[in-house]
């Protein structure tokens, strides 16, 4: 009977660290980013939605330097068309999170070159002082979305709640 119940017990185990994918159940799935990009966009609507581009794999060194060097799991990386809008998503998912900070200072730096001349126009320049970069984990974000900034950064957000 005593072997029995180890037995049973011994099963209840590995199947209660099977459940928990070994970690203690403490790792989360990444949001799919781009389908978060897609929906805000269409939150937008046609009328309000700006004209966006993909940033080019051989324009990220330039936009992004240092970007490239990164793993990711997943990118999005969407500037406005025409440079007088205020409006960048850059998004990743990094394979290992220790570079997180790196990322985040690239955003960073993206930003304060828009702001310090890369944005031509006040109201521009004012679009990318409202822009933020925001860490959950190894996905790291940069948005910039003119008027509608303070609901992108909420539904972002919202994705990791």
């Amino acid at each position: 009977m005593k072997k029995i119940a180890c037995l049973v017990l011994s099963v209840v185990l590995l199947l209660s660290l099977a459940a928990c994918g070994g970690d203690g159940g403490q790792s989360k799935a990444a949001p799919d980013l781009n389908q978060y990009y897609e929906d805000f966009m269409a939150s937008l609507g046609t009328d309000n939605a700006p004209a966006m581009m993909d940033v080019d794999t051989d324009l990220v060194g330039q936009v992004y330097p240092g970007l490239e060097t990164y793993g990711t799991k997943q990118s999005v990386l969407k500037t406005a068309a025409i440079t007088a809008v205020p409006f960048e998503f850059a998004m990743v998912e990094l394979e290992d999170a220790a570079h997180a900070q790196a990322v985040a200072d690239t955003f960073q730096a993206r930003i304060d070159a828009q702001i310090e001349g890369g944005a031509f126009y006040p109201m521009t320049v004012e679009g990318w002082q409202k822009a933020e970069v925001i860490t959950n984990g190894a996905v790291v974000a940069l948005i910039c979305a003119g008027e509608q900034q303070a609901d992108a950064v909420s539904a972002f957000n919202a994705l990791f709640a």
